[in-house]
């Protein structure tokens, strides 16, 4: 009994920090202040705005929650990385997630439905969106709480890092005309981020943007992009939506999702014969696949999409290395080799400060003197995230070949000898540039 009370009186991570307060974002704004106030009254609010301020002050932009009968496993993803966080007493879970799901106008008392809502928070002056997802599981429940900034950190390619010649002709396929520019990315790794990021790049005070969205997974705003509805409550199809969009003749479709092919159709037709352009988005592993997906969903339309490519950029999502805590190593010859990188080029590159052994932390007299995290990364060794891009500018006999074949490591192959360079390629420039370390590139690419 002694140790149960021990364990009960074992300050927790929601009492380490102070507590943030939620704002209700359904309904209008009495009853969103009535929400309010009825939440703040429950027993598990404190640890859920415990919770979510820990979490914040992590840099977490996920936390899971797996409730089982004994207690609730917790766990943060920190720069896409999921770190496991000491079990939460289950009386304390259950009281959290009651108030999480209270905020986010959601059935606190059902544990078994699949439930989804929303709410917000602010945290050193920046605003969040919380969205909270939970289902019921045979040992209890699973909740997923996403937190969102308000305003993104990625502002340009730069703050994305793309490298600065990439960048240039990337930008220079974006202001061009008569083409497709195709932005891809696997799920789950940015492509949100990186199409909001290519719409900024682009020149959109000398040319008229038009997007073409469905009503009920609307866009953010994008000054300069006009937005055109279809489907949902506008009553449209949109077919009729592109005959009266076209009737204005607009410089540039943007297309987050494709509606149907004979819409694609009657774009491509735009872009081959009036000199249009169109950009739009997929999911895919690399560039080379991007494109052979979407000539695969619009067979139909696969002659003009491959005259028409102008070019394809894909994504993966690599942490920095710490800046402060990182350390030098010179590489052999051996791995500069199988790196592909020439003798001579790189004298140094950086991995992650791993400290030494508990028992080697002493100090000169040989006491004990365990060795601080790094104050700047929290001794994670990595901190933020930089874009790994590769660029796709397709050449006469990749475009022949995608009418062809769908063997992507031929087609990757081919573009390759037109002088394309892939993603682990510039996966590898990164690490030469000590932005990442090759062990972090391990794990990226490992990723399913």
């Amino acid at each position: 009994m002694a140790q149960s009370n021990e364990q009960q009186q074992e300050v927790q991570l929601w009492q380490t920090v102070p507590p943030v307060e939620f704002s209700v974002v359904i309904g209008n704004r009495e009853q969103q202040q009535g929400l309010e106030i009825l939440a703040r009254q429950a027993p598990g609010y404190p640890v859920a705005a415990g919770q979510v301020a820990h979490a914040l002050s992590s840099r977490a932009n996920h936390i899971l929650m797996d409730f089982t009968q004994q207690f609730v496993a917790m766990r943060y993803q920190i720069d896409g990385n999921w770190e496991q966080l000491p079990n939460l007493p289950r009386d304390a879970g259950d009281a959290m997630l009651y108030s999480l799901k209270q905020v986010c106008g959601l059935n606190p008392a059902d544990r078994r439905s699949g439930q989804e809502g929303k709410c917000a928070t602010k945290y050193k002056k920046a605003k969040y969106f919380i969205t909270v997802q939970s289902q019921g599981t045979q040992t209890g429940e699973r909740a997923l709480v996403r937190l969102e900034a308000e305003k993104t950190p990625f502002a340009t390619l730069n703050d994305l890092g793309m490298r600065d010649r990439m960048k240039e002709q990337y930008k220079q396929a974006l202001d061009t005309s008569g083409g497709i520019v195709l932005v891809s990315a696997p799920k789950g790794g940015g492509l949100t981020t990186t199409w909001q990021v290519s719409l900024e790049a682009a020149d959109r005070l000398m040319r008229d943007f038009q997007s073409v969205e469905h009503d009920q997974r609307r866009e953010p705003e994008t000054i300069n992009v006009s937005s055109n509805y279809y489907g949902g409550e506008t009553g449209k199809t949109a077919a009729e939506l592109l005959r009266s969009m076209i009737l204005k003749e607009p410089d540039v479709f943007v297309l987050p999702e494709i509606p149907d092919e004979d819409s694609l159709k009657a774009i491509l037709d735009q872009v081959t014969t009036n000199d249009k352009h169109m950009y739009t988005r997929i999911v895919a592993s690399d560039a080379v696949e991007a494109a052979v997906k979407l000539i695969a969903k619009y067979r139909g339309n696969a002659k003009q999409i491959a005259s028409s490519l102008k070019a394809v950029v894909n994504q993966r999502l690599a942490r920095r290395l710490c800046e402060n805590c990182r350390q030098p190593f010179q590489p052999s010859p051996q791995l500069l080799q199988q790196l592909g990188i020439p003798q001579g080029r790189v004298g140094v590159l950086y991995q992650p400060y791993v400290p030494p052994p508990i028992e080697q932390q002493v100090d000169e007299k040989g006491n004990p003197a365990p060795i601080p995290p790094c104050h700047v990364c929290g001794g994670r060794s990595y901190i933020g995230r930089v874009g790994i891009f590769e660029l796709l500018q397709p050449g006469p006999k990749f475009r022949a070949a995608l009418l062809k074949t769908q063997d992507v490591n031929k087609l990757r192959e081919i573009a390759r000898a037109e002088g394309h360079r892939g993603l682990q390629s510039e996966a590898i420039l990164t690490v030469a540039r000590g932005i990442t370390g090759l062990d972090e590139l391990k794990r990226v690419f490992a990723a399913k």
